[in-house]
């Protein structure tokens, strides 16, 4: 199963040490790719962004928005878990969300 973020959740109000540590959990513990999904033309942005800030390590491919991936998406809208931020306040609910599909 992949997890699939959208990319406006990796930068602020989100902290990117937070997200992190959800790529970093899906990634090791629960999901085979970690998948950040892009508006058209914003892939390089987003690379550079989590490249820069130490955050890319576990983000598997950049999708654009028109590609589509089965999988378990955290979105701010539309998704299976509907968030507006990344944060250490929501970080143990977000990890508990996907602890439970396991």
């Amino acid at each position: 199963m992949k997890l699939i973020i959208e990319s406006a959740l990796s930068e602020p109000p989100s902290e990117i040490s937070c997200f992190r540590d959800v790529t970093l959990y899906g990634k090791t513990y629960l999901f085979d790719d970690v998948l950040l999904k892009c508006k058209n033309g914003t892939r390089s942005f987003y690379w550079n962004w989590l490249k820069q800030n130490g955050a890319h390590d576990f983000i598997s491919y950049l999708l654009r928005e028109d590609e589509t991936e089965c999988g378990f998406y955290i979105s701010q809208t539309g998704g299976n878990l509907n968030i507006d931020r990344i944060c250490v306040n929501n970080l143990d609910f977000i990890i508990r969300c996907l602890l439970s599909l396991k």
